[in-house]
């Protein structure tokens, strides 16, 4: 069977998605949806899709897709994934963060669960090599019961760290958490894709295995990436990236590499982990296991994120199952209690907003081989 794929969303994230379908031989790209003609324009033509809408609703109505993939803008995810659901898409694959607030990624489950519909969510860093060796190591015990986990990442809590705190999570095989705590500033007006952010945050999860994991935005030394984390167990240490890791114990002389991939085998972030998330995917709608970054173990990493913001909110642990269903960063702006001490609002991801953009521009600059994201800076840039 050839699986009908239909995108919603044609910027950069799309493109990663894209590139992921052209590797899975079963799977074809029949449709894409956006609202601007120029982004459908581009992107049917750099991958060759026939047909192309100004919405979700009228893709799903007209093209009998078996797969979405939702590639839109934060906010936009609940609506865009229940619209796939309720039109009866059998398998819908949801760009991170899965939703700003506990209460929409629930409404999607809900929705998907009423209508047969299996949930991805892009976590898609689970198919990564040094993850996935990392995750057989410690269930090996290679450094003993996992004491503390530590990540660093920048960017924001609910854009990179959603993959470092769902990778934790991978690693240590989807323990629940119980507890959070969690500090927050945000003296500028910043935000991301159109959602307010911190300025900077941290926060400790306590897991029901034991394991804790600290988590660090926009504190960290330069050059840490979303992917990468430090492993303290009973009896050594781990250092761990999406394709490396490092390992010290009794048995080591100092630090040594782990073999994560043979020579020429790298599995590069983008393309060729989506494309495995596809096939999962896949391999879920002709009955085989849940999906290792299924939504409802998206739903976990939302919690701890809406929780971190929620004990900052309440200035004290919050124990988990999370009550608060909102977004609790977006309510302590409204309550006052982030006051902004350098105004004037910014977007870190404004170049990728399609409005007002110089379309003639931006077709000459993708008929001169400039990759779209490049066009789109260049563009903002100028218009700047």
């Amino acid at each position: 069977m050839t699986y009908r794929v239909g995108i919603i969303g044609c910027g950069s994230i799309a493109r990663s998605h894209a590139d992921g379908y052209l590797r899975v031989a079963n799977a074809e790209m029949v449709a894409v949806a956006d609202p601007h003609p120029v982004a459908r324009e581009q992107f049917c033509e750099e991958f060759g899709i026939p047909k192309s809408y100004a919405s979700l609703e009228e893709m799903v109505a007209n093209e009998g897709l078996d797969i979405v993939s939702v590639c839109t803008w934060h906010l936009l995810h609940p609506d865009c994934t229940i619209g796939a659901a309720n039109g009866g898409v059998p398998g819908v694959i949801c760009e991170k963060p899965m939703a700003i607030g506990l209460g929409e990624a629930d409404r999607m489950l809900d929705a998907c669960e009423k209508n047969g519909t299996k949930l991805v969510v892009s976590h898609q860093r689970r198919f990564t090599p040094g993850w996935e060796k990392a995750r057989d190591l410690v269930r090996e015990k290679v450094i003993g019961d996992v004491i503390m986990v530590h990540g660093q990442v920048a960017q924001g809590l609910i854009n990179w760290a959603t993959h470092t705190i769902d990778g934790i999570r991978f690693v240590l095989d989807d323990p629940e958490a119980e507890w959070v705590m969690g500090a927050v500033e945000r003296q500028t007006d910043r935000f991301e894709r159109d959602t307010a952010i911190e300025d900077a945050c941290m926060g400790l999860v306590a897991f029901a295995n034991g394991a804790q994991a600290l988590i660090q935005a926009d504190l960290n030394r330069p050059g840490e990436q979303a992917g990468h984390f430090q492993i303290r167990g009973s009896e050594g240490l781990m250092e761990v990236t999406e394709n490396s890791i490092r390992v010290f114990n009794a048995t080591t002389d100092g630090w040594e590499d782990v073999e994560v991939v043979a020579d020429g085998e790298y599995r590069a972030i983008g393309g060729e982990t989506n494309a495995a998330s596809v096939r999962e995917l896949i391999a879920w709608l002709e009955g085989g296991e849940e999906h290792r970054a299924s939504g409802h173990k998206a739903r976990a990493t939302v919690e701890i994120m809406m929780a971190l913001f929620e004990s900052a909110r309440q200035h004290r642990v919050v124990h988990l199952p999370l009550e608060e269903m909102g977004y609790p960063l977006q309510l302590m702006i409204e309550e006052g209690k982030l006051p902004v001490a350098v105004p004037g609002r910014y977007d870190i991801r404004a170049f990728l907003n399609p409005e007002g953009m110089d379309e003639a521009a931006y077709r000459r600059l993708r008929a001169e081989g400039v990759s779209h994201s490049a066009a789109m800076r260049q563009l903002a840039d100028e218009k700047r």
